[in-house]
Formats: structure tokens, sequence, C-alpha cells
């Protein structure tokens, strides 16, 4: 993407806000240093984001629909976000 936006197609580039796009059902905070993933000083969690209004998501952290959910070690508000995720991909594809 960056040669792309960098050289190709300079000053283009638009970040997307990760509550809506690329979702990954991570908490809003590094586990290590407490800091906001994004850098900022307040935090917004995109797992309390309704499931209506995102647009895509990553499957990273709930792992993929079409394998048995493997939530191990992921808290409550991770492991049902997730299953709507999976809900979600289930009922649309």
């Amino acid at each position: 993407c960056s040669y792309y936006y960098d050289y190709k197609h300079p000053g283009t580039a638009v970040e997307l806000d990760k509550c809506y796009y690329n979702v990954m059902a991570d908490g809003p905070r590094q586990e290590k240093t407490n800091r906001c993933r994004d850098g900022k000083d307040t935090c917004r969690d995109c797992r309390e984001m309704p499931v209506e209004e995102i647009y895509s998501v990553h499957f990273t952290l709930c792992s993929k629909p079409w394998h048995c959910p493997a939530w191990v070690g992921q808290n409550s508000v991770t492991k049902d976000i997730c299953a709507k995720f999976h809900g979600e991909w289930f009922r649309i594809r």
C-alpha cells in the first residue's frame, strides 16, 4: 500500500476508522503499557460498536468462522463480539 500511496498517488491516502473497517475485536489498550492502541489520549472500545454499523471484520482474534471457535484466553467482551461477528458471517454467506 505505501508504494501506491507514497509514490504513485501521493497525498491521497485516507486513514479509515478502525471501529468500522477491518475490525479485529481487540481491546482499546495495549496490555503491557495500558496505552491506547491508536496513540490517542482517550480510548474508544470498538467492541461496543453495534455490529450493524461495522463495514468489515478481520477474523484474527476471533478465528475464522469456518473453524471451531477458539476463544480461549479471551475476555467475555471479546468473546461476545466474536460470537456476533461469526453469527453475521454465517447469516450473509
